[in-house]
C-alpha cells in the first residue's frame, strides 16, 4: 500500500546539515508540527515566510536564510509510524531510569505531563522516536536514550555532546 505523506526536514544551509523530523498526513499537519517543536523550546520566531519551491516543498524561513524548515511530499510504501500510546508501568519506569542512571531533573517520555507528551507526539510524529530520547521537566531534549557523553579529555568538548538528529 503506497501513500503520500509530508515530510518535515530541517536544514543550516551553512553546514549543509539536513535532519528529518517526521512524516505526516498533510502539510497543514506537518507545519503544526513543527510549530509545536517551536513551542515545546519556547521558541518565538517572528517574521516567518512560508514560500514554495519550484519542486512544490514547502520553505519555512525563520530568523535568517541559513535555517529552514522544508517540507517534501513524498510517497511512501506501508502505514506512517505509530502515535498512539499507552503508558508504562510504574516498575517499567523506574527500571529504565536505573539502566539508564538518570538524574532527577531527567525524565523518561512516560513522566511527562500529558501535554507535553501530545506535543511532543505531534513534533515527532512517531512514538518509538518520542520514547528514545530523555528529556528535561519541560519537555526539551536532552540526550537519545541510548546516547553515552564521554567525559575523557582526548576529545574536543564539542564531540562530547550527542548528535540528537531530530
Amino acid at each position: 500500500m503506497t501513500q503520500t505523506v509530508y515530510t518535515n526536514y530541517w536544514q543550516n544551509r551553512i553546514g549543509n546539515i539536513r535532519k528529518e523530523h517526521g512524516s505526516y498526513k498533510s502539510e497543514e499537519e506537518a507545519i503544526a508540527g513543527i510549530k509545536a517543536w517551536w513551542e515545546l523550546h519556547k521558541e518565538n520566531h517572528k517574521h516567518v515566510q512560508y514560500n514554495r519551491t519550484n519542486s512544490g516543498a514547502l520553505e519555512i524561513v525563520y530568523d535568517d536564510n541559513n535555517y529552514v524548515y522544508r517540507i517534501e511530499k513524498r510517497t511512501i510504501e506501508g502505514a506512517l509510524p505509530k502515535r498512539t500510546y499507552r503508558l508504562k508501568k510504574a516498575g517499567e519506569v523506574e527500571s529504565l531510569r536505573g539502566k539508564y542512571n538518570l538524574n532527577k531533573e531527567s525524565f523518561l517520555f512516560d513522566e511527562l505531563p500529558e501535554p507535553i507528551r501530545d506535543r511532543l507526539i505531534l513534533a515527532m510524529a512517531d512514538i518509538n522516536k518520542a520514547r528514545n530520547h530523555v528529556y528535561d521537566s519541560e519537555g526539551r531534549l536532552i540526550r537519545g536514550l541510548e546516547d553515552k557523553i564521554r567525559t575523557d579529555s582526548t576529545i574536543p568538548f564539542r564531540k562530547k555532546i550527542p548528535n540528537l538528529n531530530i
